[in-house]
């Protein structure tokens, strides 16, 4: 019986690099050896496992089955040894996804603009995913299970296995159609006789406002409740409900007026990470952006180019 002892893992890694661009070329030219002598590697590896693994024809390599079962093993192994390199080296691997876990709340638009600046902060090193989390529970298990690399909450963590940093702090506004709200004469009015909408999913931001509007001696008559931020956003401009939000800077909200009372509500956005990775590169990546904080004109949004060059197109795959 074979043991792990027995592996060639170097022949395992050529398969890996060879799976993950599709291409011989390619993964020769990543790894520094020739097409020949990998290609032999890739052959004495299929021998050795009695498996056939690509299937070769004139334009190129494929997986089959079996190969991408055994890539898909192989990509975690890797991806956690390029994290293991780092750990332990003053150079920037990379070579690994990152996955940030977002809070599902009300500043999830917010939190979203923050993670698609990362992005172009990581994107050289490896892509970058988002998972949605119920709440600060699931993040702070997501994290010790290692299913996220980072997340993104509206608490900061108490247990001093992880580090945070607060990437913003927002006002909560209310929001209802622009002629609803001319035809009041008090803002309070329109929290207390319209319909007041609310999300099923966001119940400690439910707690939090409904707490902050009796404190300013406000009790809605109606409360309505939804799964679909979309469909709550619709019955608003329709002039339907009233509601709250993060009011994004960067984003245009037409027929909506915006409204606070008179101790606007304020929420702080919180990055956490494991200490113990901190010198990974994705978290180092992410401690420059929060250091810069939240950019209203991100200069790489306007390049387009940036992804294409990122990603090695090559030129005759473009229009000139």
């Amino acid at each position: 019986m074979k043991k792990l002892k027995d592996i060639n893992w170097n022949h395992l890694y050529c398969f890996y690099e060879v799976g993950r661009s599709q291409s011989l070329k390619e993964g020769a030219r990543s790894m520094g050896i020739a097409p020949s002598t990998l290609s032999a590697q890739l052959k004495s590896l299929e021998e050795n496992f009695k498996t056939q693994l690509f299937h070769r024809s004139s334009k190129g390599l494929n997986l089959t089955s079996e190969g991408e079962v055994l890539f898909e093993r192989t990509r975690l192994i890797f991806e956690e040894g390029n994290k293991i390199l780092e750990q332990y080296s003053e150079d920037a691997m990379g070579g690994y996804p990152v996955s940030i876990g977002i809070e599902d709340t009300i500043t999830y638009d917010l939190a979203s603009e923050f993670a698609s600046q990362y992005w172009d902060l990581y994107t050289s090193f490896g892509i970058v995913n988002t998972l949605r989390q119920t709440d600060y529970e699931s993040i702070i298990e997501s994290l010790q299970r290692g299913l996220i690399d980072w997340g993104i909450s509206l608490q900061r963590p108490k247990n001093k296995q992880f580090s945070y940093a607060q990437i913003g702090s927002f006002e909560i506004v209310y929001s209802c159609a622009t002629e609803l709200y001319d035809k009041f004469k008090n803002e309070k009015d329109i929290l207390v006789d319209i319909p007041f909408a609310l999300s099923n999913s966001d119940e400690t931001m439910n707690r939090a406002i409904l707490k902050h509007l009796r404190k300013l001696g406000v009790t809605p008559k109606e409360k309505i409740y939804s799964d679909h931020q979309e469909y709550i956003q619709k019955l608003t401009e329709r002039g339907r409900c009233v509601t709250y939000l993060s009011k994004n800077p960067l984003k245009k909200y037409n027929h909506l007026t915006f409204f606070d009372l008179d101790r606007p509500l304020k929420v702080d956005l919180y990055a956490i990470w494991k200490k113990e990775n901190e010198s990974l590169i994705s978290i180092q990546k992410l401690k420059n952006l929060i250091q810069t904080k939240l950019s209203q004109t991100p200069y790489m949004y306007e390049n387009i180019d940036y992804q294409i060059e990122i990603s090695e197109v090559e030129d005759d795959k473009l229009n000139s």
